[in-house]
């Protein structure tokens, strides 16, 4: 989802108020880049804790010691020097937290901004087992800019968890979100334009300029990262998703990653080639996974879960806004989504978006009586992808019907009539899910626009995101309790 910059900087201001007229506390920037708006306070949380001065390096704001004794150190609204996030401390966002300033207009010469100013190659790092907590109501959101990388690298068990900072991790809408930028491919780029036009896409949740023409573009690693109750909302069905990549290339490490309760969708793609292993989508109020913009990645093991909450959202929505220059055709494979949406499809693809989907499952949950079909295929772009830019591969649709007889026609083995049967660790327990191997080359081979890549992803021979015979889940240990 992306508005025009005047619409949003009058949601902003409106929805926030007070937070951005000027007083005596420290600036938060408003709009981050190479020209800043500036304004507003450091405010309190909805929880104060002790109300004792925390310990704080010199480049924090000391907030009150948390009620379990934590040291609360506030993060400045613009980080131009590498700084690391320990894991002994809870770091604080009150609004937006710039790292770098690539979000700036750039030149021709991608190293320097059209001002002149040269880009700042900031690294973030947050050590495993870390909290980072915005404050509950507002706008707070940690934006990534071109040339700067995110190295959030957490393990099983210790996740790195980003929340807002009233207690417990129920709700939704209660802060921003990440965003995270990138010099990798955007179809408002024109590829033939590459040295002649510099890229400036202006991009999601009014945070600059993103995009560029390096497909192997480094934006950083995120490892064992839990994302829950975001999606600050700038006006009603106009919120931050959970996570939004724009631009970001093949070299961004993304991996066991979890995104809950979002208010808007979980994750959304607006270009770039960037890949995910181990990927959690649950109780997103809008769509689970979102793409425009020509993302052409690779996703491995997906478990979407949709909860009973008034959504209206799918399970994917497919997009390719922008230009033609190239389009929207990820591969998805061994993902498993639960339909529970007030829609009639589960998954959608439109706008001519492609995509390819491999030993994967679409499911509804018990219960809901609104999903009708697994997928449509909407408009005439994306009808003329089908068998060509869009296709299936070993897909059980557990839906009362799959939805479109052109695309289920020009697949391979689109299982009907079968139900997922899904254990206690959302492996499929149908004969059917057992023995079908991946075969990469056959697929990129039947379908020569395939985006599959073998060096990414593994050869499994099971349909889903778990293996029917594991004993326990992969997402076991890290994500947050009782959201799956």
């Amino acid at each position: 989802m992306k508005l025009s910059k005047l619409v949003l900087v009058t949601a902003i201001m409106g929805a926030v108020g007070g937070l951005y007229g000027c007083s005596d506390g420290d600036d938060v920037c408003v709009i981050c880049g190479d020209n800043q708006t500036v304004g507003g306070t450091t405010g309190g949380g909805s929880n104060p804790g002790t109300g004792d001065p925390s310990s704080c390096p010199s480049w924090a704001s000391s907030r009150p010691i948390d009620a379990d004794g934590n040291d609360v150190c506030q993060l400045p609204a613009v980080i131009l020097e590498d700084r690391t996030l320990t894991s002994d401390t809870v770091w604080f966002l009150e609004s937006r937290v710039t790292v770098g300033n690539g979000n700036g207009e750039m030149s021709l010469d991608d190293t320097v901004l059209a001002s002149g100013a040269p880009v700042e190659n900031v690294v973030l790092t947050i050590e495993a087992g870390t909290s980072v907590k915005a404050q509950t109501g507002g706008f707070a959101n940690l934006l990534i800019t071109r040339g700067s990388r995110l190295e959030a690298v957490g393990t099983e068990d210790d996740p790195i968890i980003f929340s807002s900072d009233d207690d417990g991790f129920e709700g939704s809408g209660e802060w921003g979100g990440i965003i995270l930028h990138g010099y990798g491919l955007h179809n408002e780029c024109l590829l033939a334009n590459e040295g002649v036009v510099p890229c400036n896409v202006d991009s999601e949740g009014e945070s600059g300029f993103g995009g560029g023409y390096r497909e192997d573009d480094n934006s950083g690693t995120l490892s064992y990262v839990v994302v829950t109750e975001g999606g600050f909302e700038f006006a009603p069905g106009n919120e931050i998703n959970g996570i939004s990549l724009i631009g970001v290339g093949s070299e961004t490490t993304l991996d066991h990653i979890q995104i809950d309760s979002n208010a808007d969708d979980g994750i959304e793609f607006y270009g770039g080639n960037v890949s995910v292993k181990y990927l959690v989508l649950t109780g997103n109020l809008d769509d689970s996974l979102d793409w425009d913009e020509g993302w052409q990645g690779n996703v491995q093991y997906l478990l979407a879960i949709q909860k009973a909450n008034g959504t209206e959202g799918n399970g994917i929505e497919a997009d390719t806004e922008g230009t033609t220059d190239f389009l929207s055709k990820p591969t998805i494979a061994n993902a498993t989504f639960v339909f529970d949406t007030e829609d009639t499809r589960g998954w959608v693809f439109k706008a001519s978006s492609g995509g390819f989907l491999l030993n994967s499952i679409g499911t509804v949950a018990a219960g809901n009586t609104a999903v009708t079909d697994c997928v449509a295929v909407v408009g005439t772009g994306a009808q003329s992808n089908i068998g060509v830019g869009l296709a299936f591969s070993n897909v059980i649709a557990d839906c009362p019907t799959f939805g479109d007889a052109g695309l289920e026609a020009a697949s391979l083995n689109v299982i009907t009539g079968v139900a997922a049967d899904l254990n206690a660790f959302y492996g499929s327990q149908a004969a059917q899910a057992a023995g079908q191997a991946i075969n990469i080359a056959n697929f990129n081979s039947t379908y020569p626009e395939s985006t599959a890549d073998s060096t990414f992803l593994d050869a499994t021979d099971y349909i889903g995101a778990v293996d029917p015979a594991a004993t326990e889940g992969w997402f076991e240990g890290w994500t947050l309790e009782g959201t799956l």
